[in-house]
């Protein structure tokens, strides 16, 4: 019998008992360089990387680039957690897609109690990011009803826990755009606070599955106002607890600085190391950008001349440009006239920045890379 399957094993004692099998798992030999050398370093399946950096950290992050609803990331975050190695890991997993407000639905869905379809839809609806965000992807509730799954056959106490990061922001009270905004601004401190508050302070582990930039290492060689910084730097400068950052590998339109290039001989859902690695010494400002007001008043990307291995502690790839998809949103699902009241009123309220109607009709699917603007572009 395997210490994964062996009853009674706790998370405690099965971290300890598998780190010599985990950590000794390397992906097959990738053409004549080998899947580890000085300038790759140990790559590893996605799976056995995060279970490995769970061995030395209690909170790991999984950071999504390039578009909320990528569907490559989704599908290797959905494989992940129905790893049978999961439960005897990881405590909780904590979203992005996830009103707070909402955290005894969460509860009960993942537990495997009934829960009426509306509330359920409520906890992603309902963030501080509708419109811009609706998460209707399918992929995000897939999330939560592939945790409902696995935790069915599991007893209560090794069950995951799915933690709503996002503030909990209550709609029905928001009647202006500052109002709104005093929610908004909470985003990465509140989940900091939920990070600290249910996972630190009660010595559990966790999955932080949130957007590449609320999971960035800050460095002090990017002048990042306080107010930009995020999820884990919070939690990082507030606790002392080292947050291990494993970030989606997308490139910008045109690949600028040869990142796709470099990574066709690397199996998909390889996971590629920064520290010392011909990775880490990518320039951060082309596949992270930050813009800021320079002294002139013109736009600078703060990210430029910044070593990725200062931001992040492994890339994910998960494939070429040309093979990548988003999740897309069913258009009968905003025919609902209550909820498509909602969004209008939400919309108005922020003066009209997303173009609802594209919402009722169908969106292709391929990936279409984000633009680096020139004014942005690093020397």
């Amino acid at each position: 019998m395997s210490d994964v399957s062996r009853p009674g094993l706790t998370r405690r004692r099965f971290i300890a008992t598998s780190s010599v099998a985990v950590g000794a798992v390397a992906l097959p030999r990738q053409r004549a360089s080998g899947a580890v050398d000085a300038g790759r370093g140990r790559v590893r399946a996605f799976a056995d990387a995060v279970f490995a950096a769970f061995q030395r950290h209690r909170l790991v992050g999984i950071g999504e680039a390039g578009v909320h609803g990528l569907q490559e990331h989704h599908d290797a975050v959905a494989a992940l957690v129905a790893d049978p190695r999961l439960p005897h890991v990881v405590d909780d997993v904590v979203v992005e897609f996830g009103n707070a407000r909402y955290q005894a639905t969460a509860d009960r869905l993942a537990a495997g109690q009934a829960v009426e379809p509306s509330d359920v839809r409520a906890m992603w609806r309902d963030t501080t990011q509708s419109p811009q965000q609706t998460w209707d992807q399918p992929v995000f509730e897939q999330f939560f009803r592939t945790v409902r799954a696995i935790n069915w056959s599991l007893p209560p106490e090794r069950r995951v826990r799915v933690l709503l990061g996002d503030p909990p922001i209550d709609w029905t009270r928001i009647a202006t755009r500052d109002d709104l905004s005093a929610w908004q601004v909470q985003r990465d401190t509140h989940a900091a606070s939920v990070l600290q508050r249910e996972v630190l302070q009660k010595d559990r582990r966790a999955l932080v599955v949130y957007g590449a930039a609320h999971l960035l290492h800050w460095t002090p060689r990017a002048p990042v106002p306080q107010s930009a910084f995020s999820t884990v730097s919070i939690v990082e400068q507030q606790t002392g607890e080292r947050v291990y950052v494993i970030a989606g590998l997308v490139p910008m339109a045109g690949d600028p600085g040869g990142l796709a290039d470099r990574l066709t001989s690397y199996p998909r859902h390889s996971v590629v190391p920064t520290a010392g690695t011909w990775l880490g010494s990518v320039d951060a400002g082309r596949l992270y950008p930050l813009a800021l007001r320079g002294p002139s008043g013109q736009p600078t990307n703060a990210m430029c001349g910044v070593a990725l291995s200062s931001l992040i502690d492994a890339g994910l790839y998960l494939g070429q440009p040309g093979e990548l998809t988003v999740s897309r949103e069913n258009p009968a699902t905003y025919l609902d006239p209550a909820y498509w009241s909602q969004l209008q009123r939400r919309n108005t309220l922020q003066g009209g920045l997303v173009d609802l109607d594209a919402y009722r009709r169908e969106q292709p699917v391929r990936l279409a890379l984000p633009e680096l603007p020139p004014s942005l572009d690093c020397p």
